[in-house]
């Protein structure tokens, strides 16, 4: 199905160490009008997804209205990637859901409470994180956890996912950080994707054994050998991204990869892979990928 996926604005009540958006990146924003222009246009396409993403979407009081009127043009699958903070206020969770949202993303940004006040530079918002989870749980709508793979946090993530799990949340999707506009200087933060894979495998199997949907979604299935069933690239279907400076088909983003080294060649995923991502090579270079053989 093809994914409409609306960029209402970079601005964001947290301020994560990890984040790419610059500073003057926050003052821009879509208007409303442009947002429904937009919602139009797809809906005469044939989208039926779309996705409310930022900066942080809920801090948009236009946010319900959108979704509204996202249902009202013939929009199925409405889903909202956020913080999830405001989630922690029943009232509010209660509005978008009777609005029409029915795909909750939650960024999780760490593993552990200090961990996470820390990554999102704003203390006591660990305890929002816990009740917004618990929220989304009572109310049954599904959550999806986004776990966020850095140096300090892949090594967490088989015990972040089953601790999630315990709480009630049962689809997570695994990240690879970026090294892209406000993070590009934080080099630190990105891992060799060859001792990740390990650490996702772990999870990996632990999500089969209990039954959990674990996606991950920047890792090529050449370091994922016996868990393809587990990647998915993001630009992998139609998507057109709108932001408040272009609109473009993700595919073609420099965040969904398009690079494919020497090693990809003759690999039997060559066609649905997309690479490696250029922030990646510049920091880890283009030895890694190894083809996998035809059958």
């Amino acid at each position: 199905m093809a994914l409409l996926d609306v960029v209402l604005g970079y601005d964001c009540n947290l301020a994560c160490t990890y984040c790419t958006i610059t500073q003057e990146m926050r003052l821009r924003a879509l208007p409303t009008e442009r947002v429904a222009k937009e919602i139009d246009r797809a809906a005469q396409r044939g989208f039926r997804e779309i996705a409310f993403t930022g900066g942080e979407p809920t801090i948009r009081p236009d946010l319900p209205a959108l979704v509204k009127y996202a249902k009202k043009r013939g929009f199925v699958e409405v889903k909202v990637a956020s913080n999830g903070l405001r989630y922690a206020h029943m009232p509010y969770l209660e509005m978008l859901a009777n609005a029409g949202v029915n795909q909750f993303h939650m960024s999780m940004h760490a593993f552990d409470d200090d961990a996470y006040d820390a990554t999102v530079q704003r203390e006591g918002t660990a305890a929002l994180r816990k009740q917004a989870i618990a929220n989304l749980v009572a109310r049954n709508l599904n959550p999806i956890a986004d776990l966020i793979l850095k140096e300090d946090t892949y090594r967490d993530v088989r015990a972040w996912v089953l601790g999630l799990a315990e709480r009630g949340v049962r689809h997570f999707r695994l990240w690879l950080v970026s090294l892209t506009d406000g993070n590009a200087q934080n080099t630190q933060q990105l891992p060799r994707i060859s001792h990740v894979s390990e650490a996702i495998k772990e999870t990996l199997d632990v999500a089969r054994t209990n039954r959990l949907d674990v996606r991950s979604l920047h890792i090529p299935r050449c370091f994922l050998a016996g868990y393809e069933d587990h990647v998915h690239h993001p630009g992998a279907d139609l998507v057109t991204v709108v932001t408040p400076d272009d609109v473009f088909d993700l595919k073609n983003s420099r965040l969904s990869g398009g690079v494919k080294p020497l090693g990809c060649k003759g690999c039997k995923f060559f066609d649905v892979c997309p690479g490696l991502r250029a922030d990646y090579i510049a920091l880890h270079g283009d030895q890694e990928p190894r083809a996998v053989p035809l059958d």
